[in-house]
């Protein structure tokens, strides 16, 4: 499609589809063309050929002009230049949208698809690499170059340029908000870059004029050589900052290289500066000024990482809580080399700051001033030496009055008799006030001295009554506190031993950050959430159930037929429970499901006695992080009694439980597999009033009793695993409360409602406790769980239907107190023989 010498006096959009594979011609072909207000690309436009391109905007040019003609006229457009669809081009040196020339009067948008694929096209005198965005000649853009959020401009091929600039005028800025990427060898996320020029005479080099470039999004650039911004024969206007990321700049070469380049206007002769408020991650150098002639300034904002060397810039001054981790200093020479001994500004008198260096071991080419108010952070890791400095400064290494080293954590540290560092070493060393202080709030800096231009400290780990009380501080629980204070003990056999264990590590880490400090403190500690005994306990509770609906379920009703003699039932079960933090202890969620079967008869008119079996797998989910599966196997013998309208129901259990549980320990986990016992005795009395003949009311009083034996344990599967000493769990309730039941014909069959209450008062108030000891430790330590709740309540309804020989029941159940709540359903049929 092509548009010649149109004029449009209103917005124009362009629709549809548009799909174009001949050699050397672009999609959509639009030349010296007058446009009034906006013009928008809005169609989905594919170019799948050499040389060609997606959208080319051209002079247009007439070798004969007569009447006053022109011989060259370029595209003008009054408002708006917008693509919103979707261009793609592929092909040896192919384009998806090229400005060569235009003028527009407003800003340049991008909120769609710019995508070019290809090798280069070489020609005899020329090689053109594929691009994505292309913008050249004499085109005078008014306002902003903007790439959206939504939008993004990809290039793919050896060179490629995702966007290119090269000459023209940009009044406004380069502004990306999306994605912008390119991949091959040597390729360029952005260049802005000069072009040659016929002035009348010769050809001149013509560089681009942009106002500045400012990245709130991604820029990527993967490949050999490949590089995020390029900016080489550029005049910026007189800006504070000329090139801005606040987003992330990614390559696997330089992020930002600068090479020739002027400042026009006030600044004229000034520096370009280079401002880094987001994420420079580089393979090679983050900044790369080594092409330039003139100064490059580096700002390092609040929040900002840089991952790279600095190479060449004139001065960098950090203004706010910076990282900077460099690479190989193989081709560089240093990590940060300044150019003309170049100084890099920690803070200043009016504005505090930190750097953070990532690296074992740093080197400087310059000067380095670090402010009264302003720190530097040094991370001393498995691989830093102490042989050699952290920080090596060529030249003067000024620290002002009030000044921080701030140490991060190593593993060797944790050692008994902890490590000596040099610090920093200086042609020059210049002390007005610096103090060394430790990150690591489980690391004490013995001592420290300035001599001889190096800065010297010694550093030990904290002993096992400070860590507990640094755990105290950062808003551990008592049980933290107490596991915490027992692992320094492993942490310093690790230390001398073992210090590329994974949980040692994360540790040390750990240590550096208090809110990761108290999450690990408290995975330390074994679990007393009592999950693993409310396991054992809820076969007890769910078979009482059961078995006290069998011998209650038909008394003093008249339904019609007499109770049988005999019958064998079988049971589904189903058990949701949640408990609550508690007393700084996390809770846990319970979920419970199994079966039960069972057999009885009636010896006479006044007493029945049965036999029940249950199962039951429970899977505890520890709000901390742990889980335990346990199953439950159980053996109940019970009975009722009847003597005119009083009553007795009774029920003794035996359970065995097998516990298989998974603690989570930092990136560690720690597995064990043990035994439980239960044995509990459930007594229920009461007395039988009836309203009708077919509905009754019986107050009750009832009295259980539990007590669970856990065995002692030993964990594995981490540097963190615990033997833990066996524990015994008693529980002593009484109650009262009542049931309603009532009996009523339906259909072939009787119906047999009920419902009940009732509340416990837990007379021995027992709460979980246990002793410990870390397997690579010696020191025991005792964890608690919460105070026990000693009242609780429970709701309880259901309904049998009874036809012939045959019982269908369904039954809901709910147990309640402060913190914790289950609910209960169950199903069940029974044959009467």
């Amino acid at each position: 499609m092509t548009l010649e010498r149109q004029q449009f006096s209103e917005n124009v959009e362009i629709t549809g589809s548009m799909n174009h594979s001949q050699e050397g011609v672009e999609a959509l072909h639009i030349l010296g063309s007058d446009f009034a207000k906006d013009l928008v690309f809005n169609a989905t436009i594919t170019s799948t050929h050499s040389s060609g391109g997606g959208i080319d905007m051209d002079s247009w040019y007439n070798p004969n002009p007569s009447n006053g003609d022109v011989m060259w006229a370029n595209n003008t457009i009054g408002g708006n230049l917008i693509n919103k669809g979707s261009v793609s081009s592929q092909g040896n040196g192919a384009t998806a949208w090229l400005i060569d020339p235009a003028v527009v009067g407003g800003d340049v948008i991008n909120e769609g698809l710019l995508s070019a694929k290809g090798e280069p096209d070489v020609g005899e005198d020329d090689r053109d690499v594929s691009r994505a965005a292309y913008i050249s000649g004499s085109t005078h853009i008014n306002g902003d170059f903007k790439n959206t959020a939504s939008g993004k401009i990809i290039a793919e091929g050896t060179g490629a340029k995702a966007f290119q600039m090269e000459g023209g005028q940009l009044d406004g800025r380069l502004i990306n908000n999306g994605l912008i990427h390119v991949t091959g060898e040597g390729s360029t996320a952005i260049d802005v870059t000069s072009s040659e020029r016929w002035n009348g005479v010769s050809n001149i080099n013509d560089r681009a004029d942009v106002r500045g470039i400012e990245n709130n999004g991604t820029i990527i650039a993967t490949g050999e050589d490949a590089e995020g911004i390029r900016a080489d024969g550029v005049s910026f206007a007189s800006e504070q900052a000329h090139i801005v990321n606040n987003g992330v700049i990614q390559a696997q070469d330089a992020a930002i290289v600068i090479g020739g380049f002027d400042i026009d206007g006030v600044n004229q002769g000034g520096a370009l500066n280079v401002v880094n408020n987001g994420t420079l991650l580089s393979q090679d150098e983050a900044v790369d000024a080594s092409e330039s002639d003139g100064r490059v300034y580096l700002t390092l904002g609040d929040g900002s990482k840089t991952t790279g060397n600095l190479i060449d810039l004139s001065m960098i001054e950090v203004t706010g809580n910076a990282a900077f981790t460099g690479t190989d200093t193989t081709a560089d020479g240093a990590n940060i080399r300044m150019k003309n001994n170049g100084w890099v500004d920690v803070g200043s008198t009016s504005s505090p700051a930190h750097l953070d260096l990532g690296l074992p071991h740093t080197t400087l080419d310059g000067n380095l001033y670090v402010a009264g108010n302003s720190s530097l952070g040094l991370n001393l890791s498995a691989a830093t030496d102490a042989r050699r400095p952290v920080l090596a400064v060529s030249g003067t290494a000024e620290f002002g009055k009030g000044s921080q080293i701030q140490l991060a954590a190593k593993g060797n540290d944790f050692r008994t008799e902890g490590t000596t560092y040099t610090l920093v070493q200086a042609n020059e060393l210049q002390d007005n006030g610096l103090s060394v202080t430790s990150s690591s709030s489980l690391l004490n800096v013995d001592s420290y001295v300035v001599e001889n231009n190096q800065i010297v400290s010694k550093v030990t780990a904290k002993g096992a009554a400070e860590v507990g009380n640094v755990i105290a501080d950062i808003g551990g629980s008592h049980n933290a506190q107490q596991a915490g204070a027992a692992f320094t003990e492993v942490t310093r056999q690790l230390a001398q031993l073992s210090p590329q264990d994974p949980l040692f590590q994360h540790y040390v880490n750990a240590s550096n950050n208090p809110e990761a400090l108290k999450k690990l403190a408290e995975q330390l500690a074994p679990d007393v959430n009592g999950g693993a005994t409310q396991a054992a306990t809820t076969s007890q509770t769910l078979i009482s159930n059961v078995t006290g609906n069998r011998t209650g379920g038909g008394r003093g009703l008249s339904s019609g037929d007499t109770l049988k003699e005999t019958g064998v039932w079988v049971q589904t079960l189903y058990s949701d429970a949640n408990q609550d933090m508690r007393d700084g202890v996390a809770g846990f969620n319970a979920y419970s499901r199994g079966i039960a079967v069972g057999a009885d008869g009636k010896l006479n008119d006044q007493l029945t006695l049965g036999l029940a079996y249950s199962y039951l797998n429970t899977d505890v989910n520890g709000k901390a992080g742990s889980k335990t599966e346990v199953d439950s196997h159980a053996f109940t013998l019970y009975g009722g009694f009847e003597q005119g309208n009083y009553f007795v129901d009774a029920a003794l259990t035996y359970g065995m439980n097998d516990n298989d549980s998974q603690r989570s320990i930092g990136n560690t986990k720690a597995k064990a597999d043990y035994d439980s016992n239960l044995f509990g005795v459930n007594l229920v009395g009461g007395y039988t009033y009836h309203i009708t003949p077919d509905l009754l009311i019986e107050p009750r009083i009832a009295a259980r009793y539990s007590l669970v034996d856990i065995d002692g344990y030993r964990e594995k599967g981490s540097s963190a695993a615990l033997k833990v000493k066996d524990q015994r769990y008693e529980v002593a309730e009484l109650g009262a409360g009542f049931r309603v039941a009532a009996s009523y014909p339906l259909g072939q069959g009787t119906l047999t409602p009920q419902a009940k209450l009732m509340a416990f008062h837990d007379f021995a108030a027992d709460e979980a406790s246990s002793t410990s000891t870390f397997t690579l430790g010696n020191t025991p330590f005792v964890t608690s769980g919460a105070n026990a709740v000693r009242n609780s309540y429970e709701a309880g309804v259901g309904a049998d239907y009874r036809l012939g020989a045959v019982t269908l029941g369904l039954s809901y159940d709910y147990v309640g107190k402060s913190g914790f709540d289950a609910d209960t359903f169950s199903a069940k049929v029974r044959y009467d023989f």
